[in-house]
């Protein structure tokens, strides 16, 4: 009896607790603060990553599709065999339907000619049997002959998938090698900026993504905050230069004794001389 109250106790217990976090939830829009805490957090991740560390991150990820491309072929190495396969049987079975169709007609022929035996093998039939056998051998051509147009347009189907999936193989290593391409890139527009930065305490801002066309946008962004950074600075430095507490001096300039020179006079004109 003890146990059962206890039972009842517990469950009530967790069911007001259950009933408090929804109202929490309702009332404080919980799941919306965690989602900005999450959100913040690995902004601040992604900060930290280091952009030397991002670029080895993106070529090690450019390396792992020569994995991704072995996977690829194979199933399509598999296929072309089979298409190739096919296309042997088809040929074959069209030479020895065009031959078939030979025999009927020079059949059909011999009977059409008016003789009453036909002689075959060396031995004479009469024309109605042979008849009969060019009925019966008609019969077997036609189902023959819609098995080899079946199987033709099998071929065309499977050459056409095997085609569309060598063109997307095609892509995808042609893809492969643009990654590097850009990569290389911003690798040395980043060893650029690394030179320019020598002496000036700068960390870079980067940003990671799942994709490698996303890492490497994500990267050039950061390699051109840096470089707009060091521009900033410099004209900052540049203008924190200029000693404004010192007293002014009074530039003294003879415009007389310059424009004589000038003019290829040997003394500057006087007032008195005017």
């Amino acid at each position: 009896m003890k146990g059962c109250c206890a039972m009842k106790k517990t469950i009530a217990l967790v069911a007001a607790g259950v009933l408090g976090l929804v109202v929490l939830a309702k009332a404080t829009n919980v799941s919306s603060y965690v989602s900005t805490v999450w959100s913040q957090a690995k902004a601040s991740a992604k900060a930290a990553v280091p952009t030397k560390f991002e670029i080895e991150r993106i070529r090690n990820d450019i390396a792992t599709l020569d994995q991704e491309l072995d996977g690829m072929i194979q199933p399509v190495a598999e296929y072309k065999v089979a298409v190739t396969r096919l296309r042997g049987e088809v040929a074959k079975e069209e030479e020895k339907l065009n031959e078939q169709k030979k025999v009927l007609l020079d059949a059909t022929a011999a009977v059409k000619s008016g003789k009453k035996e036909l002689v075959y093998g060396g031995k004479a039939y009469p024309v109605e049997q042979v008849k009969l056998k060019i009925g019966t051998d008609f019969e077997s051509y036609k189902r023959f002959e819609a098995s080899a147009k079946a199987k033709r347009k099998l071929l065309e189907s499977r050459e056409a998938s095997l085609a569309a999936a060598q063109e997307k193989l095609q892509q995808f290593a042609s893809t492969k090698q643009q990654f590097q391409l850009q990569l290389a890139q911003l690798e040395a527009e980043y060893q650029v900026n690394e030179a320019n930065a020598v002496g000036n305490d700068l960390k870079i801002d980067t940003t990671r993504a799942s994709v490698i066309a996303q890492s490497l946008q994500d990267l050039r962004d950061s390699i051109e905050k840096q470089r707009i950074a060091l521009e900033t600075r410099k004209g900052l430095l540049d203008a924190n230069g200029i000693p404004l507490g010192q007293p002014q001096a009074t530039v003294s300039v003879d415009l007389d004794a310059v424009q004589a020179h000038l003019e290829g006079a040997t003394e500057p004109k006087t007032a008195s001389s005017k």
